[in-house]
């Protein structure tokens, strides 16, 4: 019980200490601590072991991202070709669809096999000249920009090449595209419901009186800029991206090169792309050198989460609790939704608690008698709910890459990210348990 305590006031810690903006280096040591200390853990072999064995292997694989994707969003922000981009979809779209613009090229990055992280150093240029251009206030800009990668693209719809979506396959035999009537239908109540959502939440800021204002040290070009001659061409505008999203699925498509390979050298030849054509607008060393420290930054402090949960994750308690909820002697939908979303909320990862729950249920599931296509999208559809915590890496990264607090941004990204997908899991349950697959 008091190792059970510790890790509720290791969250609590966690959360309030992010709540103040410190340093998620500090906050996660402070919360490690505590986890070890109430659980009766070896510091020091948990330290090294746990925390920093947790912190360097995703510093290790995600090294290469973090750096190209900030590199690439800086090349895109300073040559101005993202405002170019953001002005034509809003000529295409209508300044009043800002908040559609953003959630459909979230939406399509997502679904096309780019990384959440990836998404948001590459969709963040974008989407804060359009947050700017229709003076909307940027608390909401980390929720729309993250709705769609981290919901309707990463759990529910159909064929997703997402973690989560293929995680089930190994316990179930079924295929991405498994629950396909489901996904597809809880895919739209949540792109719908979040759409309308932030757009109220927009109405009810300008009726406040607020508006756009930029983080301190930042500095975005206006959309005038466009109509100056200051940005590039469209087609200029554009080429990086098309080149990214074409390299990246064909070297994926014809060679056997790993992933997460693959999109690091179509990103790093889009990068080369963008410095060529955008060579009389930039100081090609400053914005590589730049981009790479900025990326580099938001990797440790991610990194850093990640040496948290493994501390989380290898005490007795978070063992005890994880034992108890799989073991639930309830309904097996009933046991996914609530055990999912527990272990995900606690670790702030939907991979791990998909994982940790199927490993110890999955069998007792596929033989449940239960249609598997059906519980391969619930249980998806539920490990995108209550990951949405404070402290998950997504999350993280996202603010540290809009220069904004989770105090001024997290009630939106909980509603959007936590509420709404978690009401879509229950909806999936209730869709696959009336023969709805």
């Amino acid at each position: 019980m008091v190792g059970i305590l510790g890790l509720i006031i290791a969250i609590a810690c966690v959360i309030a200490m992010i709540w103040k903006n410190w340093h998620m280096a500090i906050v996660s040591l402070a919360g490690a601590f505590i986890v070890i200390l109430f659980n009766g853990m070896a510091p020091v072999e948990t330290l090294t072991e746990k925390f920093m064995t947790g912190m360097s292997g995703f510093a290790g694989s995600w090294f290469l991202l973090f750096m190209l994707g900030a590199i690439f969003g800086k090349v895109m922000g300073d040559s101005g070709a993202s405002v170019g981009i953001a002005n034509r979809m809003l000529k295409l779209l209508g300044e009043k669809s800002v908040v559609l613009v953003v959630m459909l090229t979230g939406l399509v990055l997502s679904y096309g096999g780019i990384g959440t992280f990836i998404i948001a150093f590459s969709l963040y240029p974008i989407a804060v000249a359009l947050f700017q251009k229709a003076d909307i206030p940027k608390k909401l800009i980390v929720a729309t920009i993250m709705v769609c990668p981290v919901t309707v693209c990463m759990a529910m719809l159909p064929g997703s090449p997402s973690t989560q979506n293929l995680i089930p396959t190994d316990y179930f035999g079924t295929t991405a595209y498994a629950g396909a009537v489901i996904g597809i239908i809880c895919s739209v109540v949540m792109f719908v419901s979040a759409y309308l959502f932030l757009n109220w939440q927009i109405k009810k800021a300008k009726a406040k009186g607020e508006h756009f204002a930029a983080s301190p040290g930042e500095d975005i070009m206006d959309l005038s800029a466009v109509d100056q001659g200051k940005t590039p061409s469209t087609g200029a505008c554009f080429a990086p991206i098309l080149v990214l999203l074409v390299l990246m699925f064909g070297i994926q498509s014809l060679t056997s090169i790993p992933s997460s390979y693959a999109v690091s050298l179509a990103m790093a030849c889009a990068i080369v792309v963008g410095c060529v054509l955008y060579r009389t607008r930039l100081n090609v060393k400053d914005v590589v050198s730049n981009g790479a420290s900025g990326g580099l930054g938001s990797l440790i402090a991610t990194s850093s989460i990640m040496g948290f949960g493994a501390v989380v994750s290898a005490s007795p308690a978070y063992t005890s609790i994880t034992g108890a909820l799989v073991n639930m002697n309830a309904n097996p939908l009933v046991t996914a939704l609530i055990s999912i979303n527990v272990i995900a909320a606690i670790t702030g990862s939907s991979a791990g608690g998909l994982n940790i729950f199927l490993g110890s249920m999955g069998e007792y599931l596929a033989a449940s008698g239960l249609n598997t296509a059906m519980l391969h999208r619930v249980v998806c559809i539920a490990s995108s709910g209550f990951d949405a915590m404070p402290h998950a890496s997504g999350m993280v990264v996202c603010n540290q890459i809009a220069k904004t607090s989770q105090k001024d941004t997290y009630k939106y990204v909980f509603i959007c990210c936590a509420i709404m997908p978690f009401c879509c899991a229950i909806l999936a349950s209730i869709l696959g348990t009336i023969g709805i697959v």
